[in-house]
């Protein structure tokens, strides 16, 4: 019987799509088939760009949909998914008719497996025993229509998603392209950790006991070889051709003769790299368009007498934003003669961090801090130096959001 307080939500989603999640959830311990998986992060995207869109919150109550075409443009990237298929060769067609049916046996078959819904489990504070959170309360199949419903559990939702409302916590994000294409669901697992971690770290030691209890898999592959030749080589290969990250590993043994972990160490290739912080001070030119603000590509803008009447000062600053700040050679040299005097570096960033964190009013009254110069020279800088960003200057991936000011880690 269906819930007439629910309503269907369907929008179209792109390969550049961001999927959002809390950072937690890709090491958290739950089994998907890999195809539910990719339709529930569709489902994600969907819940965002609806929430964007209307302005408030998602009700866990409402089902996704995504149609079986929607979802082959997202697999399969060939001519058959442009433009209109009245156009199409006949081997075009032939090759487009067989990858759908594709399609249409994977929604049948995410929907006739589900016979119990799938449990994540949580860590709880306090207690070594995990909690087992529902993650999907019901699933349907239209054939006619060829449309894929999803609902969520509510709790579920509230663990992973719930991004409006906590936006101070951290968030892994990246675009629906980067797991689409996989075969493997060690791949897409594995990828989403070292999307969530790379802010962090590019490193990053599992044994072979904490990989089977985040993939559920506590009774199978107890032999390395399995390990290796099933999970470990086969998910790196396609993370490093299908994605825009690269990974190298190695074995290890931690205790005994026997090796029982891996060694994952990863980067994000250089031309993501490029195109993320060129993209960056795209977004922000277009912002600054909008708003009738002067904009020069040597950012020379930044430093015409008029800049003051075109930005306000931040009354407060994020943990984030401090620590962005205070790595900035720019920075510290541009308020470094009012407050640090000849103090060594790691002194001058402890001071520099202390004003920034209770006394911002101080260190705006001796000179007005201009937070999008700061984000746009960092980007441009590292553009230029083939240099990677990091987490502390991420901008946010929604529209409206661009200065540092409204980033969000991610």
């Amino acid at each position: 019987m269906s819930d007439p307080n629910s309503n269907a939500i369907m929008k179209p989603v792109r390969e550049h799509d961001v999927v959002s999640t809390l950072s937690s959830m890709p090491s958290a311990s739950y089994n998907l088939d890999i195809n539910l998986e990719k339709l529930m992060y569709c489902a994600i995207t969907i819940i965002h760009k609806h929430e964007m869109d209307n302005k408030e919150d998602f009700n866990p109550k409402d089902k996704v949909s995504i149609t079986a075409e929607n979802f082959y443009q997202l697999l399969y990237d060939d001519t058959t998914t442009k433009g209109s298929p009245h156009n199409l060769t006949a081997e075009e067609s032939r090759t487009r008719k067989t990858r759908m049916q594709n399609v249409h046996r994977i929604m049948e078959r995410a929907y006739e497996r589900f016979t119990s819904s799938p449990v994540m489990l949580v860590k709880v504070d306090g207690s070594e025993v995990p909690e087992k959170v529902t993650m999907i309360l019901k699933l349907h199949y239209e054939p006619k229509s060829k449309v894929f419903s999803i609902q969520f559990a509510e709790e579920f939702f509230k663990f992973f998603y719930n991004l409006l409302k906590f936006k101070n916590n951290s968030f892994n994000r990246h675009e629906l392209k980067q797991i689409m294409k996989m075969s493997s669901y060690y791949s897409l697992r594995l990828y989403r950790i070292f999307n969530s971690q790379i802010w962090r770290t590019n490193r990053l030691v599992f044994t072979y006991d904490e990989l089977r209890r985040m993939f559920m898999k506590e009774n199978q592959y107890k032999q390395h070889i399995h390990f290796k030749t099933r999970i470990i080589e086969p998910a790196i290969e396609e993370i490093n051709t299908l994605t825009n990250i690269k990974v190298e590993h190695k074995f290890l043994k931690t205790s005994g003769n026997s090796i029982d972990a891996v060694e994952f160490t990863f980067e994000f290739k250089q031309n993501d790299i490029n195109t993320r912080m060129a993209k960056a001070l795209e977004k922000l030119k277009i912002s600054y368009a909008k708003k009738a603000i002067p904009w020069s590509d040597d950012l020379s803008h930044f430093r015409h007498p008029d800049r003051k009447n075109h930005f306000t000062p931040p009354t407060s600053l994020k943990p984030r934003q401090i620590k962005f700040l205070i790595s900035s050679e720019v920075f510290m040299n541009d308020y470094g003669e009012h407050f640090l005097g000849t103090f060594d570096d790691n002194t001058a960033k402890v001071i520099m961090k202390a004003l920034l964190t209770e006394n911002l009013a101080l260190v705006n009254s001796k000179k007005p801090i201009d937070l999008d110069y700061y984000f746009a020279l960092n980007y441009q800088q590292k553009l230029e130096n083939n240099e990677e960003g990091s987490e502390d200057d991420e901008n946010d991936d929604s529209d409206d959001s661009i200065d540092l000011e409204e980033n969000t880690d991610s």
